[in-house]
């Protein structure tokens, strides 16, 4: 999948504290990122587009930079908030099924 960079953006965050993290790319710039979290025994999926990524961390960004991340960017503040998301869901949510990650932001899994 060609000019993915909220997709790299997500794997390389990810990838920060260590645990192994894969792609796979599907039709129609959808990506399935799959993820090694030492506290559950299955991997963690991630279940998203580019262009929903995009939007995603955009309208993140944008609801808490000034309030959180200052001197961030935009993109930056919400990727810090929703990998604060992701950690939150993988601590208190069945993981089993794949999370999505929409327009909208990570939907949570009941």
């Amino acid at each position: 999948m060609a000019g993915t960079p909220f997709v790299d953006e997500l794997v390389r965050r990810l990838g920060l504290d260590g645990p192994d993290v894969e792609v796979r790319r599907g039709g129609r710039d959808t990506a399935d990122v799959l993820v090694v979290v030492p506290e559950v025994d299955h991997l963690v999926t991630l279940r998203t587009s580019e262009a929903e990524l995009a939007a995603a961390v955009t309208t993140l960004g944008e609801g808490c930079r000034d309030d959180l991340w200052p001197d961030h960017t935009v993109e930056s503040a919400g990727f810090n908030l929703l990998l604060v998301h992701v950690d939150e869901v993988i601590g208190t949510r069945d993981t089993t099924e794949p999370l999505r990650i929409t327009a909208a932001g990570l939907q949570w899994p009941r």
